[in-house]
C-alpha cells in the first residue's frame, strides 16, 4: 500500500514540474492577459494572472511588485471611502514578503513595500523597508533610506 502512495505522490510531483516547465512559453501571453485585465478595470483577474506568473517564475520580482501594488491600491481606495481595508492590506504585505523570501536581496521589493507603508502613514514600517532597500541597492538607489528619513523628520 505504501508503495502505491509513494509512487502516486512521485507521479503527481513529476506532473507538477512537467506542467510548470511546459507552461513557461505561455508567460508572455499571461503578461498580455494581465495588461488586458488591467485596462478593462478587472483588477481581481489581473491579480489571478499575476499569481499564475508568480507560480511559473518565482524568481521574477515584477509580478510580486505589480500584484502587491494592485492589492494595496485597492486597500487604499477602501480606506478612503471608509470601508474595512486591513485584510486586503495584509494580503499585499504577504505578497511582498513572499517575494522577499523567494528573491532575497532584491531591493525593488523592499522599496515597493516602503511605498505601501508610506501611503498608509506607517512611517516606522516604511523606514524599515526603505532601509533594507538601501542596503541591497546599488548607487544611486542605496540613498533611499537617507532621503526618506530626512523627509519624515521634516514632517
Amino acid at each position: 500500500m505504501r508503495k502505491y502512495i509513494y509512487t502516486g505522490g512521485g507521479i503527481f510531483i513529476f506532473f507538477l514540474f512537467f506542467l510548470k516547465f511546459f507552461l513557461q512559453p505561455f508567460v508572455p501571453l499571461l503578461w498580455l492577459k494581465v495588461d488586458e485585465a488591467f485596462h478593462r478595470g478587472d483588477y481581481k483577474k489581473a491579480e489571478e494572472y499575476l499569481g499564475a506568473i508568480i507560480w511559473l517564475q518565482p524568481k521574477n520580482p515584477s509580478p510580486y511588485i505589480l500584484k502587491g501594488w494592485l492589492e494595496w491600491s485597492r486597500a487604499k481606495y477602501l480606506q478612503s471611502i471608509g470601508c474595512p481595508y486591513e485584510e486586503i492590506l495584509k494580503k499585499a504585505e504577504k505578497t511582498y514578503k513572499i517575494g522577499e523570501k523567494r528573491i532575497p536581496g532584491n531591493w525593488q521589493l523592499y522599496f515597493e513595500e516602503g511605498i505601501m507603508w508610506e501611503a498608509f502613514g506607517m512611517k516606522e514600517k516604511s523606514l524599515k523597508a526603505y532601509y533594507l532597500a538601501s542596503k541591497y541597492a546599488k548607487p544611486p538607489y542605496n540613498r533611499i533610506y537617507y532621503y526618506k528619513k530626512k523627509k519624515f523628520e521634516k514632517e
